[in-house]
């Protein structure tokens, strides 16, 4: 029995992120259903063009909420906050902000550094504090 080979056309994807689509992949996608698609059973564009806006409006919108989540714990620099953080409140200064992947802050109690979710902020104090410190 002989096999011949068969040749497809193959698509480059990109590592960076197969999560999202791109308007390039999108205009791609839709172009190869226009080829693929039975002329006798078109399908309504309208509808794809509505659920990839849809997609991509929601995605924007999370990109927003966390670009607004971590100026807002840029903010705390140096502000008195209150949090519940692992069954326990705590209230201090934040001195330190981390943005890698979710925001943390680290909230000064007492002697101690402890690093808590911004999530976990339910009071601030309207007063900041500054330390400012005169020696090199």
């Amino acid at each position: 029995m002989i096999v011949n080979a068969i040749t497809t056309n193959t698509t480059n994807i990109s590592s960076t992120s197969r999560a999202e689509l791109s308007a390039e992949d999108f205009w791609q996608l839709l172009l190869t259903h226009l080829q693929m698609q039975d002329p006798f059973q078109a399908t309504d564009m309208s509808a794809m063009m509505e659920q990839f806006v849809t997609i991509q409006a929601a995605r924007e919108m999370a990109r927003l909420s966390d670009a607004l989540q971590r100026v807002q714990a840029l903010l705390l620099l140096g502000r008195v906050v209150s949090a519940n953080w692992e069954g326990e409140e705590i209230s201090g200064t934040v001195v330190s902000v981390s943005l890698s992947g979710s925001p943390t802050l680290g909230v000064k109690v007492g002697e101690q550094t402890v690093v808590i979710p911004i999530n976990s902020v339910w009071e601030v104090a309207t007063e900041r504090i500054i330390n400012f410190s005169t020696q090199a």
